[in-house]
């Protein structure tokens, strides 16, 4: 999952109200916007950081608010999202295959190069010289 800023101030805010927060207490405990604030409600509930409950009261629209529960298995998991000295996950990639890549690439741009210079770059020189010899004539 990509830990934004805007994770880390819904996660933190959650967290300070001792991990149940509606949507009310996070508004007021960031600056997201009412997007954001949805976009990490289902961010985070898709991975499985938050539960999502509602309020008994009904807004003025007649829907229940949500409040976001960071249940507490997972307390841990989003205490790590706000740490500064959380390790980085490991990566998958093999540098080996990936050196290759980048070899094969510089092979094709020296390709690209070459066919360039023979089949666009030469032409539009000696068209350019057989336009100065023509310009040449007619100012004669």
């Amino acid at each position: 999952m990509k830990q934004t800023e805007e994770t880390r101030q819904f996660m933190s805010a959650i967290l300070e109200e001792d991990g149940s927060a509606s949507t009310a207490k996070i508004r007021r405990r960031t600056d997201l916007t009412e997007g954001q604030l949805q976009h990490q409600f289902r961010k985070l509930e898709s991975h499985e950081f938050i539960e999502i409950d509602r309020t008994e009261m009904e807004t003025r629209s007649g829907s229940r608010m949500k409040v976001a529960v960071i249940p507490d298995e997972k307390r841990d998991k989003a205490e790590a999202l706000l740490s500064h000295d959380r390790k980085p996950e490991r990566t998958t990639v093999d540098v080996v295959e990936l050196a290759e890549e980048v070899d094969e690439l510089i092979q094709t741009i020296d390709e690209l190069k070459k066919h360039m210079t023979s089949h666009l770059y030469n032409p539009m020189q000696a068209n350019r010289e057989r336009i100065e010899e023509l310009e040449e004539r007619i100012s004669k």
